[in-house]
């Protein structure tokens, strides 16, 4: 036996720590150099804010619920920028503020935390365990958030990397991943056998997703690989149903909250309401998805109501603090919470173990699998195997040290299977570092790469019809990125815009493919920084947002909804200019960077290229998964904007596109006298 597991370790966790050393350093260059206004312009922070309320959540978690500072706000409208529920966030006290306080009691007063929901009328911020005291210090403060590197998803990595490291004996599952071990795939004979024996529960499903759920139910490891609109969600769906028809329980994981929770939704009505279970704050799930909610079911059966008189009371000795300006009364009242806790996560660690194992499949995100609640029931149940198979979604969107968390935290269940799920020629994993080729590279290549580098083919099975957008649309994609192997199903192969209720037929809707060629020079790229922007600037093409208006102009009298048009720039300096054009007349044209579409679609994407200049240069378009993704969009017009002198000279891939599209776009050369 190699030691694999220890050299794969270590060298994530040599990069994990680069990594998160540069993520946490462009965060503070960031915060350090900018006010607090200027960072709320930007939208990484909300300024002047007050507590409204303190409460507590599942494991005695502090809650803080907070709203406008009226004092210093015309409404209570908050102004939340960027921030987004899932982020980490800073709490601290606003500057003037800080200055009046007595430093040797708050030298540093800040708390970190987790946004878990943003409303118009307040953001709610679960805190950090080891910032529970510093609670007291902020509670009459007139305070302010800032986003900040998420500190806990590379613990959790790096905790995870040295567990692995320090196994002596390892699973055959982690062989097969650490490529220990030879892959032996199932007999054309069986998975026959094992095809004409299953009942599947979705008549709709075709021929490619039915042998990916026989293979996936048949084999220790699969890859389930999805391509756009090509229902690897629904694939997903009968795979579990099929592994609880078996009698197994499913952890069933996802890179983000909407990958888990759109399986979920899909799920809910399929199975019992008791089987099902979803991991995670309640604010951060779909509303839909709440009966399934831990916190909420833990909450509301029989034993939940001992746990909610604890929390009642916990909650009420809080309030206190709010009432008292002695400091040293609110440590003492502050004391008293910490015992009620204890109290509380003893009541609660029995009643969510009942739970966790009266489900037959549970939901969470891939860092949520080490919750503190899923972990417990290992202490508490001792040699109990709590899973049989672990599913893992958007496997592609992930570190691979992410997708270690679940199989390393679950290793007491012995878990005999895995199915991974995602498509490897879309968007990778972000890495904020770039100023280091090796840990760029090491860190960009998922599971899902590595798996297919050395077994090949073996155990991944493409999904081949897709559901989504018009043939043509489809084809360059196919092409490049899949070997030619989608087929546009019956329902989508020939859909234009025209087809659409009270769209009219004209130039602009009956094209699948619209390029509008700004070479020429007369649509130069310009930079932020030369507007004063010297941290993190971007680029931005004032003339091409004029062409994004005029085409959507030309859409919207043609009688095509706002709300089915979409536009996509590569650049946020772009993204930024043109909702300052757009939105003000159409707000539910939806207008975003190509990662904020990833998994979405429209009925028609607009797309702006940006880059237009004599070098050649196209930064960020020379990664051909993001344009994948972008192209993919559309159901029955993509629309590309951009100068093909400058794209075709980019990369190889992006002269091949640009030659392609010569051939099977609508090419329009826009004059500036009828744009403006």
């Amino acid at each position: 036996m190699t030691m694999l597991n220890k050299m794969l370790s270590e060298n994530f966790l040599e990069c994990i720590s680069k990594e998160k050393s540069s993520d946490v350093e462009q965060t503070r260059l960031l915060i350090e150099s900018l006010p607090e206004k200027k960072l709320a312009l930007k939208g990484l922070a909300v300024i002047n804010l007050t507590v409204d309320s303190i409460r507590t959540g599942l494991g005695g978690r502090t809650i803080l619920e907070l709203k406008n500072d009226m004092s210093t706000h015309d409404d209570g409208t908050i102004a939340n920028g960027d921030i987004r529920t899932g982020d980490i966030v800073k709490v601290d006290v606003m500057g003037k503020a800080k200055k009046t306080k007595d430093e040797s009691a708050k030298s540093d007063v800040s708390v970190d935390g987790v946004v878990t929901r943003v409303s118009q009328q307040s953001i709610v911020i679960t805190v950090n365990e080891e910032y529970d005291d510093k609670v007291v210090n902020i509670v009459n403060d007139r305070i302010w958030i800032v986003k900040i590197a998420n500190s806990i998803t590379y613990k959790r990595m790096e905790s995870t990397m040295r567990k692995l490291a320090e196994l002596e004996s390892l699973p055959p599952l982690f062989q097969l991943l650490l490529c220990e071990s030879s892959y032996t795939r199932p007999s054309d004979t069986v998975l026959t056998q094992s095809l004409e024996r299953l009942a599947f529960h979705d008549p709709n499903l075709n021929e490619s997703q039915r042998f990916a759920i026989n293979f996936a139910l048949n084999s220790p490891i699969s890859i389930i690989h999805g391509p756009p609109g090509t229902g690897k969600t629904y694939t997903l769906i009968e795979t579990i149903r099929q592994l609880v028809d078996r009698g197994e329980r499913v952890l069933v994981c996802g890179s983000s909250n909407i990958s888990v929770d759109t399986i979920l939704e899909r799920l809910n009505g399929k199975l019992p309401g008791d089987q099902l279970l979803r991991i995670g704050h309640p604010a951060r799930l779909l509303s839909a998805n709440l009966q399934h909610c831990l916190d909420i079911v833990a909450a509301t059966n029989d034993g939940g109501q001992l746990v909610n008189d604890i929390k009642k009371e916990i909650d009420d000795t809080t309030k206190k603090i709010k009432k008292t300006k002695s400091y040293r009364e609110k440590k003492s009242i502050w004391n008293e919470v910490k015992m009620l806790k204890k109290e509380l996560r003893e009541r609660e660690r029995k009643v969510t173990d009942e739970l966790i194992l009266q489900a037959k499949v549970v939901l969470c995100t891939l860092h949520g699998s080490s919750s503190r609640e899923l972990l417990n029931v290992y202490s508490t149940h001792v040699g109990k195997k709590v899973f049989d198979t672990i599913i893992i979604d958007e496997v592609s969107q992930a570190l691979e040290p992410q997708c270690w968390i679940p199989l390393v935290s679950h290793l007491k269940s012995n878990v005999h299977r895995l199915i991974l799920a995602g498509d490897n020629q879309q968007l990778p994993p972000t890495i904020k570092i770039d100023t280091d080729d090796n840990v760029k590279r090491v860190l960009e290549t998922t599971i899902f790469d590595r798996l297919v580098t050395h077994y090949g083919d073996a155990f991944k099975n493409l999904l081949e019809v897709q559901y989504r957008m018009n043939d043509k649309i489809m084809q360059f994609s196919s092409q490049t990125f899949y070997n030619s192997r989608l087929k546009a199903d019956h329902s989508v192969h020939d859909i234009l815009l025209y087809d659409l209720d009270n769209v009219e037929k004209t130039h602009e809707t009956e094209s699948p493919l619209i390029w509008y060629d700004t070479q020429g020079g007369e649509f130069p790229e310009r930079d932020s920084s030369e507007q004063g922007e010297l941290l993190n600037s971007s680029k931005f093409n004032e003339m091409e947002a004029y062409v994004v208006q005029f085409h959507i102009n030309r859409l919207l009298e043609a009688g095509v909804k706002p709300s089915h048009i979409g536009v996509i720039a590569p650049y946020n300096a772009q993204v930024s200019l043109l909702k300052g054009m757009i939105h003000k007349d159409n707000p539910d044209i939806e207008i975003s960077t190509v990662d904020g579409f990833q998994g979405r679609e429209k009925e028609v994407i607009v797309l702006t290229l940006v880059r237009s200049n004599d070098k050649g240069e196209v930064g960020f378009l020379a990664d051909k998964r993001r344009l994948n993704v972008a192209m993919t969009r559309p159901k029955r017009q993509l629309c590309v904007i951009g100068d093909m002198e400058t794209i075709s000279r980019g990369s190889k891939f992006l002269h091949d596109w640009t030659s392609w599209s010569e051939d099977n776009s609508d090419v329009i050369y826009p004059d500036l006298d009828d744009i403006l």
